[in-house]
């Protein structure tokens, strides 16, 4: 197998059924929905920002609301659902408290039966089959929301392929994980946003190969097929689908694929023209769409308005190159997400709105102001251009 892509190692970074399954729709988080709580709030909250806006008080505000988001415990009783949200948001790092005893232990060890002797985390399935592992989904906000989300979601901070799983007294690797992504991927009958994430980090955007189906692939007959479909019916607005194609695009272009033709051409124009929609539907105090590309739209519901914004600028932080990052939309984007996050303080937030929104401004704020804070960094076009 291909070594982990060197740029991802430094990121120690289907229509409307998925969106009942995934809790990730443009309404608020149904009453089923497990929400964080702080267990402590900071009290060094300064005043809301005053124009103009500046990249010391973007910055500011920034790390205000991430220390927020960390003084909400993942606890050890959390539902999977909203403790792999969690170290999206946080890192796979971000410890998890056993609230009878007050131990904190690293998320991921946790779940992955590492070198402690937990009980499950409820909602998490990991289940042999003949080519690996797999993740069930469901039930909805407690399990898994899409297939291979959160095996794509821990490729984005870098966890390596030989990282250790034990599953019912056996032990496994991250790459059983990514083998039974292989077999069960197909370019036809199922969402792809995340699957195309764990093959093009993990083995590769070169890849072949043949799936249980005895249907022989190759990388872009998924790509093509994820490419096709409309974001405007894919779960939360089409983040999920468009921030699939940006990572695969730069993963190619990292490990020097040609992406002046063909689908990575078209990949690349689509992902442009919907950064033109964002920017157009923006609203006045710098979130995003509620209705996401679709159309303008705000709600007065904060979390449906973390929800859509935060996934939004997830996107576009991982997506746009850094000279656009600094530019007065995207700071007014990451001020307003920041500024949702710091409105809520002691209120429950639905995870998968309150972590996605975490991840973007982590990831934003590695990128402009290179801290580790989160340690993420997108492999921007530039960066290769200037190699």
């Amino acid at each position: 197998m291909i070594e982990t892509p060197s740029h991802l190692l430094r990121w120690p970074c289907i229509a409307a059924l998925l969106l009942m399954v995934a809790g990730c729709s443009n309404a608020p988080a149904p009453s089923t929905a497990e929400s964080t709580k702080p267990s402590t709030v900071p009290t060094a909250e300064p005043e809301k920002p005053k124009e103009p806006v500046t990249p010391d008080l973007v910055r500011q505000r920034l790390e205000l609301a991430i220390e927020h988001v960390r003084a909400r415990d993942l606890q050890t009783t959390n539902a999977f659902w909203t403790v792999f949200h969690g170290m999206l948001g946080l890192g796979p790092n971000t410890p998890l408290v056993d609230p009878k005893s007050g131990t904190r232990v690293p998320a991921l060890k946790y779940v992955f039966g590492g070198e402690f002797p937990f009980g499950e985390i409820r909602g998490a399935r990991f289940v042999p089959t003949a080519e690996g592992l797999d993740v069930t989904i469901g039930p909805v906000h407690v399990g898994q929301g899409h297939q291979d989300q959160f095996i794509a979601e821990m490729a984005q901070w870098g966890v390596k392929k030989d990282t250790p799983v034990r599953v019912f007294g056996k032990d496994y690797t991250m790459m059983d994980f990514v083998r039974e992504t292989m077999a069960h991927s197909r370019p036809a009958g199922q969402e792809l946003s995340w699957s195309i994430v764990v093959i093009a980090t993990y083995i590769g955007t070169d890849a072949e190969w043949t799936n249980r189906f005895g249907e022989k692939l190759k990388f872009e007959d998924l790509l093509q097929s994820e490419y096709k479909v409309d974001a405007n019916v894919q779960a939360c607005g089409g983040t999920h689908h468009l921030f699939g194609l940006t990572w695969c695009y730069y993963t190619h272009l990292r490990s020097g694929g040609n992406v002046e033709q063909g689908i990575w051409k078209d990949v690349k124009k689509k992902l442009d023209e919907h950064v033109a929609i964002a920017k157009k539907y923006q609203n006045p105090d710098g979130s995003f769409s509620s209705n996401y590309f679709r159309g303008p739209g705000t709600t007065p519901d904060l979390e449906s308005r973390l929800g859509s914004s935060g996934h939004t600028l997830e996107w576009l932080a991982t997506h746009l190159p850094d000279e656009q990052l600094t530019e007065p939309w995207l700071q007014e984007a990451a001020m307003a997400v920041s500024l949702m996050i710091l409105d809520s303080k002691a209120m429950p937030i639905e995870s998968g709105a309150l972590y996605h929104a975490t991840h973007g401004l982590s990831t934003y704020h590695h990128r402009v102001y290179k801290h580790p804070i989160a340690a993420k960094e997108l492999p921007v076009e530039n960066d290769v251009e200037k190699k």
